[in-house]
């Protein structure tokens, strides 16, 4: 016999009609019965999916002599992907995403994919986790190089006068306004303020 239902379709191959008794109809995963006549002891059921599924489980079942069924029932999932994760900082571009179809991630300006750019729905799976979007460190321009080493010079000196003096001739010789001199001093005394946080 066969049954359809929703992704189902149920078959069943009587065994052994001569015991007594039959199983709870088989509920599948829509919380439908899958089976119009009881199923007797020993009777084996067979599921399948249809073309748009895939079967997750057990192809089958046989009611035991307790009346109850051998093995879990298993379940149809759709061939489909769903929506997939859209990174923090990043996106993705594809149409639908059904079997087959592919979709490419992207990043914000100023950060960088880490991961698979290009993901394919197989199965009604994603080919990989998402990727991740990570910030792109900014590397030190030459002039704050310059003011972080006459920051050190200041910082190791134990004269102060001649400190001062070598500092500010340093500070003359990267071109460095007083404006940025006060930015890189003031996030030398947040990070400072940091390490002494508990």
């Amino acid at each position: 016999m066969f049954f359809w239902l929703m992704c189902y379709l149920v078959e069943v191959w009587p065994i052994s009609a001569s015991d007594v008794g039959h199983c709870p109809d088989p509920l599948l995963v829509t919380d439908e019965f899958s089976s119009l006549e009881p199923v007797n002891v020993n009777d084996t059921i067979m599921f399948k999916c249809n073309e748009h599924c895939i079967l997750k489980g057990s192809n089958w079942s046989q009611c035991r002599e307790n009346h109850t069924w051998l093995t879990h029932f298993p379940v149809c999932k759709s061939r489909d992907c769903g929506p997939p994760e859209t990174p923090t900082h990043g996106y993705f571009e594809g149409r639908g995403f059904k079997s087959g179809s592919t979709i490419t991630y992207y990043c914000e300006a100023r950060y960088r994919l880490v991961g698979t750019q290009h993901q394919q729905c197989i199965d009604g799976e994603w080919t990989s986790t998402p990727p991740i979007c990570e910030l792109i460190q900014e590397a030190p321009k030459p002039a704050e190089l310059e003011l972080e080493k006459a920051f050190l010079a200041f910082q190791e000196s134990k004269e102060l006068c001649k400190a001062i003096k070598k500092f500010t001739q340093r500070l003359k010789k990267s071109d460095l306004t007083m404006e940025k001199v006060k930015y890189f001093l003031e996030r030398k005394k947040a990070k400072l303020k940091a390490k002494m946080l508990p």
